[in-house]
């Protein structure tokens, strides 16, 4: 298994490697060497590159150091993945999971895989401390979090909300002062990103103006501006995809937006919608547990239909695949779908009654949901 899993992954490696030589004939090479602690010294593990969904390096890990080779673009994020033998990551719940974001705007980076730490490198140093500062914002330590806690303890539902809305504000405004400090690299690009789905259409749009080009006709940054535009519609086309038991495509049918929504929910059976993109690391995450759900109580009335938010359908084809995704699913293109609901980041998941009306949603841990339904579906 281990032979044939790294196959394919040993020839990616060549051919990355030829890539690379060529490349440095008029690219300055980046070379990251990191440090990492695996379950089990005597098992194989390797440390694999992605720029985005596609890997680039791979190496072996050996006395628990790794070294991968890229091409120095300040404008690109990278990510260092730790694998298994099988090619599966490893997610042992740690607070990054085994994964490390990388800029390769200098020869030689080091980066710390457990202590999401790095060295050599100004913006990965500066991407590292924004994911620090907002990670502390929503899961602490943090006075806010604290004070979130004792008003949860006590009830007090109001004073939950003003929390939870000075903490956004404090977030949203360092994500924008982070963004102006970054118009001309891929800090700046993920703060954007991260800020895409609190700002108003118009300070957008003007913020995007402000950034360099390749900000500007960034693939996700032009699906989130025609997003954004098309979900003031009132209606529009959308793509069902029904999806086999096997994550085989059954079939694929353009259909009205509206209609479409309205003949899942409301129809007298429990629905969750899950708001995810391929791109998106945290909804990748969260996808096994959506499907175990959906294992529990499909034969108990729910209905699961994923729902992707500025995606390609080659791109969520290609997840769906390679996550096993076994619930149909909506390819949002004009975002008429995502308009229709409070979304506030993604993953998004909303729970509707039989009466279509939202009993339950959040962005992770589908233990409340799944509480919920044992009681209610039985």
């Amino acid at each position: 298994m281990k032979d044939k899993a790294y196959r394919v992954a040993g020839f990616l490696l060549l051919s990355s490697v030829l890539l690379f030589v060529g490349a440095c004939a008029s690219e300055k090479p980046c070379t990251i060497q990191g440090t990492v602690t695996v379950p089990d010294a005597a098992q194989d593990y390797y440390a694999v590159l992605y720029q985005g969904g596609s890997s680039i390096d791979t190496c072996l890990i050996a006395d628990g150091k790794f070294t991968l080779h890229a091409v120095q673009t300040p404008q690109q994020q990278l990510r260092v993945e730790i694998h298994d033998a099988q090619g599966k990551r490893l997610n042992d719940g740690s607070l990054f999971d085994n994964v490390i974001e990388v800029i390769p705007d200098t020869d030689a980076i080091d980066v710390n895989v457990d202590t999401y730490e790095s060295n050599g490198s100004p913006l990965t140093e500066d991407l590292h401390q924004l994911i620090r500062q907002i990670n502390n914002m929503l899961e602490g330590p943090s006075p806010d979090l604290d004070e979130m806690i004792a008003a949860s303890e006590a009830g007090d539902a109001e004073k939950m909300e003003e929390i939870s809305r000075r903490t956004r504000e404090k977030m949203n405004q360092l994500l924008r002062e982070t963004y102006l400090a970054h118009l001309n690299d891929a800090v700046g690009l993920q703060a954007l990103q991260l800020l895409s789905f609190e700002l108003g259409t118009d300070e957008f749009i003007e913020l995007v103006a402000q950034g360099a080009d390749f900000i500007q006709e960034d693939e996700g940054i032009q699906m989130t501006l025609l997003w954004r535009t098309a979900s003031d519609k009132e209606s529009g086309a959308v793509e069902y995809v029904r999806i086999n038991k096997d994550g085989s495509v059954q079939s694929r049918e353009t259909k009205d937006a509206l209609e479409c929504l309205n003949s899942l929910v409301g129809q007298g059976q429990y629905v969750l919608l899950d708001f995810w993109a391929s791109w998106c690391g945290p909804c990748r995450e969260e996808i096994p547990n959506v499907i175990k759900l959906y294992a529990k109580y499909a034969g108990k009335g729910l209905k699961v239909v994923g729902v992707t938010v500025k995606d390609k359908p080659e791109a969520s084809l290609a997840a769906i695949r390679e996550l096993g995704i076994n619930y149909d699913q909506i390819f949002d293109l004009e975002g008429i779908v995502c308009g229709k609901y409070p979304i506030e980041g993604i993953p998004h998941f909303f729970l509707l009654d039989p009466q279509g009306e939202i009993v339950l949603q959040g962005h992770h841990n589908l233990d409340e949901f799944d509480e919920y339904l044992q009681q209610h579906l039985r």
